[in-house]
This record gives C-alpha cells, structure tokens and sequence, in this order.
C-alpha cells in the first residue's frame, strides 16, 4: 500500500462497514501513523497500536452489525470536536480491550490551576503507561523544508510546534509532582500515539522524513484549481467526518458546479479551508478516490 491509495486500501480492508462511528473507529485502529516511528528525531517517544488481529477484525464487523454500545457511549461522552471524538472512539477501544484505567483526567496545582491533562492512562503488564493522543490535519505549503510548513486550516498551528509541545511538555505530565501525588503508581513510560491527514499541492510532493512513509495523504487546492480535477461526484465533508474515507449514497453526493457554486458562496463570507471527498461507485455506494481540501484563492 502507498499513502495515494490509502482510501482504496480502505475500502478494500473494510467493505462490510458502513456505518460512520463504525468507519471511524477502524480508521483509527488500522491507519498508519503519521510520524515516522524510526525517525530519531522522535527520540523513541512514539506509540504504535497492536495491529489488528481476527478477535478485534471480528469485534469491528459484530459493532457494524450492532453499533448501540458504540452509540450508547459516544451519546454519554458527546462531543463538538474532532480531536475529542476521536479520543472517545478510541477510548472505547481501551475498555473493551480492558486496559483503560482513565481517561482526560485534568491535573491541578494547589492553587487549583490546570497543570496539564492525561489523554490515557493504560495498565499494561511493564506497569502504568501514559499516552498522549493527537489526530492532525495540515497542509504542506512553500518551501516545504521543514516541520512548520505542515500548517492547520486555521493557520493557527503547525505540525513542528505540536509535535515539540506533545514531546517536551504533554509526556513530561506524569513527573511532575502534583499529578505523581494522584497516581496509585508511577507512570513506567510516556509515548504519543498521532494519526491524521497530511495534504500537499501535488501528488508527487515527497513528505519530510519526520513524516511516516505511508501516511494518509490527500491534496489541497485553491478554489480556482478545482476545475483541473476532472471529476464530477463530491462529497462536503463535516469536520466529524473527517477521520475514515468517506462512504456515502448517491443521494448525498454533489456534482462539480453544484461544488464550486456551494464553496464560491461560502468562501464570501467564511475563508475557512472545507474538505471535501471526490467519489465514485461501487455497488450501491459511492467511496472516496481522493480527498481535497478546498481553500479561497486568496489563502496563504
């Protein structure tokens, strides 16, 4: 598999899932992470999921064909962002696998000031393991030289700055004496487990070897750009929805012009990047080929 096909690979992996919590789920337990773990730069601090075996393949397609204990959970934990309904999803995971001791438990200073919150902590037979969770989406623009020209939709943040802080503050939160205080033992190893999306202006852009050889990828466009896509099926993604490759009816999907007209006014008045899916059939379904996110022309 090479990260250009990531979404074929998927549906291939997983035609039996359709629904979208169900989808999501697996996305996050068999995509490829998106640092490269033998990279030095990441000093041994990156944390890799088992990969699947039958019992949890089997686990997967029996929550397709009953997804209300996924439901009933996600209803418990609701959630607005994307970072926190992927930790849900995950945390989910953790408790059927039975290793789950918490979950994004907040440390407070005497003073009663947040010190920092741990996204996992996992009884594992070495003992307690923190694990910081990141889902990340970012843009390769020029020069394309280091971390920092990875930039996020809002172009508040980069992938260089999210990674030192994940690295040098976020794993560093089980030493610190206020959250060692809480513990019942001590924090044996801290890593980071991140996954996500990288989008790059051609397809032929070669990743940064901090970067995971096969991560998902998927393109960025301007607005003006679209029309050399030649494609006519799309699918506007909600940010919820941006974790799996996209599987939808025919009912939901747009044409081109209905596309460019949507983004043309919308992009009036919010400049905010929208990510949108390019489809086409299979079956009785519509599945992602690619995926784009759509900018103003004037982005950047």
């Amino acid at each position: 598999m090479t990260s250009l096909h990531y979404p074929f690979h998927f549906h291939q992996r997983w035609p039996q899932l359709v629904n979208r919590h169900v989808r999501s789920l697996a996305w996050i337990l068999d995509s490829p992470n998106l640092l490269n773990i033998n990279c030095d730069t990441w000093d041994n601090q990156l944390a890799e999921l088992p990969p699947l075996n039958q019992s949890t393949v089997n686990w997967l397609l029996e929550l397709e064909k009953n997804p209300e204990p996924l439901a009933n959970y996600l209803a418990v934990h609701p959630q607005t962002r994307l970072g926190h309904y992927a930790e849900n999803l995950l945390a989910f995971y953790f408790l059927w696998r039975g290793n789950l001791l918490t979950h994004r438990v907040q440390v407070h200073s005497h003073s009663h000031t947040t010190i920092g919150e741990f996204d996992f902590l996992l009884t594992t037979p070495s003992g307690l393991v923190h694990w910081e969770f990141a889902c990340k989406f970012y843009f390769l623009v020029p020069p394309q030289a280091t971390l920092s020209d990875y930039v996020g939709p809002n172009l508040m943040d980069n992938l260089s700055e999210k990674s030192r802080k994940i690295m040098t503050e976020q794993l560093a939160l089980g030493q610190h004496p206020d959250a060692i205080k809480h513990l019942l033992e001590p924090v044996t190893s801290a890593k980071a487990l991140i996954k996500g999306w990288l989008f790059y202006a051609s397809r032929e852009t070669q990743p940064l070897i901090e970067v995971a050889p096969n991560h998902c990828r998927g393109l960025w466009r301007r607005l003006g750009e679209l029309k050399n896509l030649n494609a006519d099926c799309f699918i506007i993604l909600p940010r919820l929805h941006w974790l799996a490759p996209a599987k939808a009816r025919q009912s939901e999907t747009i044409c081109f012009d209905q596309l460019h007209a949507h983004l043309t006014g919308l992009f009036l008045t919010d400049v905010r990047p929208i990510l949108v899916a390019q489809l086409v059939p299979d079956g009785e379904f519509f599945i992602e080929a690619e995926r784009i996110f759509v900018v103003p022309d004037e982005w950047n």
